[in-house]
């Protein structure tokens, strides 16, 4: 069951200025310390991710994944921004929020259920966006809605 550690919340960050690369970078960068893992790995996937695919969903929100050999469970890290930055996406507006997930390549994730969980509470969100405590609980409830305990 993936959960959001609010250690893995890093809120606010002054990214003005950044594009999809050098925002996938710092996002590489942290989660391959939190980790421990290789950060070339994980950022060769987010890229090669993006390039096929934006990550982008609408609504300021992106859902970057990775692939990485030594993470047994899917983990969660959210990234939001101070200022939107640009981003090729379905709505063609810039994204604040980036919604991290990175698992083992053969892990199963129902990512169309978490972008569908996430766009219906974009607002709340949205407002959220500044306070890791917040983001913490809101994304924990969304990914537990509906799952069995």
């Amino acid at each position: 069951m993936m959960k959001l550690n609010k250690n893995n919340v890093y809120a606010n960050l002054p990214m003005s200025g950044y594009d999809e690369v050098r925002a996938l970078s710092l996002i590489s960068y942290a989660v391959a310390k939190k980790l421990n893992i290789s950060e070339q790995e994980v950022k060769s996937s987010f890229l090669a991710r993006e390039a096929t695919n934006t990550s982008s969903i609408g609504q300021k929100i992106a859902i970057p994944k990775a692939s990485a050999s030594e993470v047994s469970d899917p983990q969660v890290f959210v990234f939001t921004s101070e200022m939107p930055i640009d981003w090729l996406s379905v709505d063609k507006k810039p994204v604040n929020i980036f919604v991290a997930i990175v698992a083992a390549s053969d892990t199963e994730i129902d990512y169309d259920d978490i972008k569908q969980k996430l766009l219906n509470n974009a607002d709340a969100l949205q407002n959220e966006k500044v306070d890791p405590d917040q983001l913490t609980d809101t994304i924990n409830d969304l990914l537990l809605q509906g799952v069995e305990n």
